[in-house]
């Protein structure tokens, strides 16, 4: 009779445990104090992220994360987020803390953050997975992420490093410096003047437009994919070592050399500009 009893109140609490629930819901909606130039770090994962720069004095920080279930969940998760200011600085840290041993049904989980910040503040971003999209941010912006798309639009400041493993990154312009270290990832920055560029890229597209800088230096270093690059003006000197890679050029080069393992090349337009390109099975475009 025992026996009968305890199964009852077992199929009990699993058909309980069966409804649709709600488990680790989090929203906040809160203003914080940060200098005009100040820097955000944020650290968050499977996030969609949106960041937004403007006139304002302050930063708002929403974020709003729901977790629907319907199943048998086994075990606990308890979400949170920090955020902390110092010095001028704002930090915002997801902590989460799972005692889940698994789940048997549905589970969706809908995480978005929105900041709202000074124009001129600096980005300081490490994540899992997600998608980020970041506007008109003047400060320098640096990216950890793994499995993430990045579209960044109006963004004029003058540091950009991006480390990335599956994803793409779109810019719409950039200058100054740009920094990529890529596994499998396609890399698209139209509009740029950058001074310097230094990309490491496993498998993927890397497809620039810019300017070249007077004594401008450039660095590219690239396993399988497409290597393009679109000359905006200014000029320089090309040096492309490559095994297996396919050179090409349109518009306003010189072949200084050409061999299986080498090929050198110069604009006609007169300029001081390096670039050193190394493709293993690559393809090379340059184009003017």
């Amino acid at each position: 009779m025992k026996s009968i009893l305890s199964v009852a109140v077992l199929f009990t609490g699993l058909t309980a445990s069966a409804q649709s629930t709600k488990i680790g819901d989090y929203h906040l909606d809160k203003e914080y104090k940060i200098s005009p130039v100040g820097i955000l770090e944020l650290e968050a994962s499977d996030a969609k992220v949106f960041i937004v720069g403007s006139a304002r004095t302050t930063a708002r920080v929403k974020i709003d994360r729901e977790v629907n279930s319907k199943g048998l969940v086994f075990g606990e998760e308890e979400f949170q987020v920090d955020v902390s200011e110092r010095e001028g600085n704002l930090t915002i840290r997801e902590q989460t803390r799972r005692s889940t041993v698994g789940i048997i049904g549905y589970y969706n989980e809908k995480y978005t953050i929105n900041l709202e910040i000074p124009e001129g503040v600096s980005l300081r971003i490490d994540g899992d997975d997600g998608d980020y999209f970041i506007k008109s941010v003047h400060g320098s912006i640096e990216l950890d992420l793994d499995d993430a798309d990045i579209e960044l639009t109006g963004c004029m400041g003058n540091s950009f490093m991006v480390k990335l493993d599956d994803g793409d990154l779109r810019m719409d312009r950039g200058q100054g410096l740009l920094e990529v270290d890529a596994d499998d990832a396609d890399v698209e920055v139209k509009n740029a003047n950058f001074s310097t560029i230094r990309a490491q890229i496993d498998d993927g597209d890397f497809m620039v437009e810019t300017s070249l800088a007077e004594n401008g230096d450039y660095t590219i270093d690239a396993q399988d994919g497409l290597i393009a690059l679109k000359i905006l003006g200014g000029g320089g000197r090309f040096d492309i070592r490559h095994d297996d890679a396919r050179v090409s050029t349109e518009g306003g080069f010189e072949i200084i050399e050409q061999s299986e393992s080498r090929t050198r090349l110069t604009t006609a337009a007169q300029g001081t500009a390096r670039f050193n390109i190394r493709a293993d099975d690559a393809r090379v475009r340059l184009s003017r």
